[in-house]
């Protein structure tokens, strides 16, 4: 679903109208149901403060009928459900009861002791008045020994009921604001919002490329303002893309004319020295009187520059016409481990370099898997020409937040700081011999495959070449 800003401006005013009336309702109901159960409580504490001070007598003497006169007395308010007596011994004297069935939310007991209290201490009891006065019972305070002990079990469900008729009509209340607020939002969205989608639409006309695109002024206030500004921009951009078509035709030609040159220079270079060896070479075996050993070793000469040249050819046609890649499920670790194989170290490159693998247990990709046997093998081959003497050579997988990354580290002589922003470039090389095309070629293929490249100094000297690609889901 596409979100619209009038949509959006209607649900935001409608959430904010929502949210401020229920955070109100939730403190003004948190605070009514303190004040409602704290209410509650002193109502029910003094009820039956107002009990054990009336059954002092009958319960020293244990009368029953005056004990459960008085009991009776007390069941008539409404949230009293049961009564409980006992002697000073925990004994149940009396107990008496609605007998209705309470949930255990409903349930509010209170216990309290009954003092003997001396004469002189004791009011009238006769009246067996027990109901709640407004302003208190005032008696004093208890002194004497214990006697025994009441306990009551009131029921909360009439406030249970008032705070759930509070929470229906605030939910009522807060229905009706909501309604009125996305009302009022649909007002000022169309009055506001509709002429910004205007320009938004003439501005996506042309992004598209409709220069002639305008729009009406309906209106004086700033939003007039806005629509006639934009109608000068769009004139303004259409002259302006005139005069910068032909600038960058101008400096399309010049560069294109300019990447020829460098391109050919090198191609050029590259291919003379080359050349230049096999043409020496043929012209001795053209000789009668050269030995079979002097051939042998021509041949061998001409061999291994056809192959320089091959591999040069191959560079410049992978970099300037890369072939899309060909996604398929690949085990990276298995990959890591034919280039190592197969990185034809020499037998002296052998004595002074250790190669080493340190492998996750899952390392799957979804990649070219040709274009990353090149990618290591050209970061490999880069590896053991930085090493001079003795160094190592490492390569890691891991895995991390949903991606494979592919190390290799090496303890040569490093990167100059100077240069480190131009390895990446086409042509830029070090080396005395090279095309200066391998790392732009490796970019290229991570890229082209959803990955990322970076190269960081490695802690102790040398270089640690990082490659993030995306894990394949199972």
């Amino acid at each position: 679903m596409k979100w619209g800003l009038n949509l959006k401006f209607i649900c935001y005013t409608v959430f904010i109208v929502v949210f401020i009336s229920l955070v109100f309702s939730v403190v003004f109901i948190f605070q009514s149901r303190a004040a409602l159960l704290q209410e509650f409580n002193k109502r029910a504490t003094a009820l039956v403060q107002n009990l054990a001070y009336n059954i002092e007598v009958p319960l020293l003497i244990e009368n029953r009928e005056a004990l459960t006169e008085l009991a009776q007395n007390l069941l008539k308010e409404e949230s009293v459900q049961e009564i409980k007596i006992y002697n000073k011994d925990n004994v149940i004297l009396l107990s008496l009861g609605k007998h209705r069935r309470l949930m255990p939310w409903h349930k509010e007991i209170i216990r309290a002791p009954v003092y003997f209290s001396p004469e002189e201490q004791r009011g009238p009891t006769e009246d067996m008045h027990l109901f709640y006065d407004a302003e208190g019972v005032a008696h004093n305070v208890p002194s004497g020994p214990i006697i025994g002990s009441i306990e009551v079990l009131f029921s909360r469900e009439g406030i249970i009921r008032r705070l759930n008729a509070m929470r229906w009509w605030i939910f009522v209340a807060a229905t009706i604001a909501a309604c009125i607020g996305g009302i009022a939002a649909l007002y000022f969205s169309r009055t506001l919002i509709l002429p910004i989608q205007r320009l938004a639409r003439g501005t996506h006309a042309i992004a598209r490329g409709n220069w002639d695109e305008r729009l009406t002024i309906g209106r004086r206030d700033e939003l007039g303002q806005l629509t006639e500004a934009f109608n000068m921009m769009a004139a303004s951009l259409k002259e302006h893309k005139a005069q910068l078509e032909h600038t960058y035709r101008e400096l399309a030609l010049r560069e294109t004319m300019a990447e020829i040159g460098k391109f050919s220079m090198i191609i050029a270079h590259e291919l003379k020295n080359p050349l230049g060896i096999i043409k020496g070479a043929v012209d001795i075996l053209a000789k009668n009187n050269i030995s079979p050993h002097m051939k042998e070793t021509m041949i061998g000469y001409i061999r291994d520059e056809v192959r320089r040249l091959n591999k040069q050819v191959e560079d410049f046609l992978a970099f300037a016409r890369p072939a899309p890649p060909q996604k398929t499920k690949t085990d990276m670790n298995e990959l890591v481990r034919t280039v190592a194989m197969r990185s034809a170290l020499s037998d002296e490159e052998k004595t002074r370099i250790g190669l080493e693998l340190k492998l996750c247990p899952r390392a799957e990709v979804v990649v070219d898997e040709n274009q990353m046997y090149q990618v290591l093998l050209n970061l490999i081959t880069n590896a053991v020409q930085a090493i001079n003497g003795t160094g190592t050579i490492t390569m890691k997988t891991t895995c991390e937040h949903g991606t494979v990354v592919v190390t290799i580290e090496d303890t040569g002589c490093g990167i100059s700081p100077d240069i480190k922003e131009k390895i990446f470039e086409p042509f830029f090389t070090t080396k005395s011999q090279g095309t200066g095309l391998g790392l732009a070629i490796v970019k290229k293929f991570i890229e082209s495959n959803g990955g990322t490249v970076t190269i960081t100094d490695r802690a102790g000297g040398g270089t640690c070449v990082r490659l993030t690609l995306p894990v394949a889901h199972v």
